[in-house]
């Protein structure tokens, strides 16, 4: 399982940088959206549960 951005919804806010306890979560400079580290990401879901446009969201 892995945690994925959908870019279409992502705003580039930066909620989700704050919430990640592990510095995962990183944000692309040319667009502004995020994306997710995923070879260290502890899916402990903080980032998607404080994102405002339901962006992040874990994968099967």
């Amino acid at each position: 399982m892995a945690i994925v951005v959908n870019t279409e919804n992502c705003t580039g806010c930066g909620i989700c940088l704050k919430a990640c306890p592990e510095s995962n979560v990183i944000k692309k400079t040319a667009d502004k959206k995020v994306a997710i580290s995923a070879m260290f990401c502890k899916m402990c879901l903080l980032c998607a549960s404080v994102c405002p446009k339901n962006a992040i969201a874990p994968e099967d």
